[in-house]
């Protein structure tokens, strides 16, 4: 159990001190059990970058690539790829190909077979010098492509040079994408309406292929501050873009016409609430923040009437929440939240009865 599962603890316990009195009054009742738990054994202050499932077990990046069984409840520290000259690699991203495991580290990619202890072997076609930000299966692909977002020049300040990288053959593997300019950092990408569709800086793309990427027209109203996630529905006729800025876009017509509703910030805050990615339970749509946790509205409803998701004590209530992952379905779905700092927190529809409010700290 990490400092801020004691602190939180203490808070809680706190909390229901003093509203010991407030059984049966609406939400101050409830605030006062929803307090985080924290047990599985993973460091609840780790910046979590992506979750993957392969096999029988959940796998984490986060610095290194954790793994626990998907009916297991401790999780354990599996190895590094290596790096040239000695020394193990950061890992930034994770993503499966079937058993495959695909790290995305700070010098190039590497795949394995998932395993206590995998034996990570190098990809080709992304350069050792090149520090990939981010590695994923393209959710929805016909093809099960993954693609690898790279920063090929590191400074101390922008501009950097960026590149897109797609694998067709498990991670083993890669080809640049060419239609996207350098300078514009990639984020996240979808396959939807029988096509690719890509954020990255200001812009949204779309091509049948990946080699046919280009600028999609029209173009969502940005307002500033460019684009994050793409998401696209569990009955897919709804594809939705977050803006980095307020605003989660969407369009039901292949991207002729898009819409959009504004994300309120919280009371007493002036700033823009800056969006990160997507996932739905069930009917609600949820979209992540970088310091609000996540925001949360009804499929099919104007995404402007999103409310703040889970409550005052949880552990994601002022969260970076990095993205989602999910796994399962009806009953046996889990959802992961992965955060900046706040490790990973997870949900299990089996055990809340359809609530979303009671995230378990993992």
């Amino acid at each position: 159990m990490g400092v801020r599962t004691a602190l939180a603890a203490a808070v809680v316990a706190a909390a229901a001190a003093l509203l010991a009195g407030c059984e049966g009054r609406g939400i101050y009742a409830t605030l006062a059990i929803q307090r985080p738990r924290d047990n599985r054994d993973l460091n609840d202050e780790l910046t979590v970058n992506s979750v993957v499932s392969a096999g029988s077990h959940y796998y984490v990046a986060a610095g290194g690539v954790w793994r626990r069984g998907h009916a297991q409840a401790n999780w354990r520290e599996v190895g590094r790829p290596p790096a040239r000259g000695g020394g193990a690699l950061r890992v930034l991203g994770l993503a499966a190909a079937g058993n495959t495991l695909c790290a995305g580290t700070e010098q190039g990619v590497f795949h394995a077979a998932a395993a206590e202890r995998p034996s990570w072997k190098r990809a080709t076609g992304v350069a050792d010098k090149e520090q990939v930000q981010r590695v994923f299966a393209v959710p929805g692909s016909e093809e099960g492509k993954l693609l690898a977002f790279t920063i090929t020049e590191l400074k101390a300040a922008p501009p950097h040079a960026y590149k897109v990288y797609s694998s067709d053959d498990g991670c083993r593997t890669f080809s640049a994408a060419p239609a996207v300019p350098a300078t514009a950092r990639p984020s996240d990408a979808a396959y939807a309406f029988g096509a690719y569709w890509l954020t990255a800086g200001a812009k949204l793309y779309r091509g049948e292929t990946l080699d046919q990427l280009a600028e999609h027209s029209p173009q969502p109203d940005g307002g500033g501050g460019g684009f994050r996630g793409l998401f696209l529905n569990d009955a897919g006729d709804r594809l939705y873009v977050a803006g980095a800025n307020d605003y989660v876009h969407f369009t039901t017509d292949q991207g002729a016409a898009w819409s959009k509703g504004k994300i309120d910030p919280p009371t007493g805050f002036s700033g823009a609430v800056r969006l990160t990615r997507f996932t739905q339970i069930n009917s609600v749509i949820l979209v992540g923040t970088h310091a609000f946790g996540f925001y949360r509205f009804e499929d099919g409803s104007s995404p402007g009437g999103a409310v703040r998701g889970p409550y005052l004590t949880s552990q994601l209530y002022a969260a970076h929440v990095t993205g989602f992952a999910r796994f399962g379905s009806g009953e046996d779905r889990i959802v992961f939240a992965a955060t900046a700092g706040d490790g990973l927190s997870s949900i299990e529809a089996a055990k809340t009865g359809g609530r979303l409010d009671t995230w378990d700290w993992e």
